[in-house]
């Protein structure tokens, strides 16, 4: 019943989305809202490469920084 409900829920909002007209505004927002989550996202991205790098190049064990370098993923 409460799976009935969920599906039920999730189809009229679905539904409402799809039939509903859209002001220009609207459709603004949400593009800046998803172009801004990438952005997020591929910056957090790019932080955690640059994190595993340099603890690479710190790394106390001989073969991993020896096998790090020249090493492109």
């Amino acid at each position: 019943m409460i799976l009935e409900n969920a599906v039920n829920k999730l189809a009229e909002y679905s539904t409402w989305l799809y039939y509903r007209q859209w002001e220009r505004w609207e459709l603004l927002t949400i593009a800046a809202a998803g172009v801004f989550l990438l952005l997020l996202v591929g910056g957090a991205r790019r932080k955690v490469k640059a994190n595993v790098r340099q603890l690479r190049e710190r790394s106390p064990i001989i073969g991993i920084r020896l096998a790090g370098r020249g090493v492109r993923r």
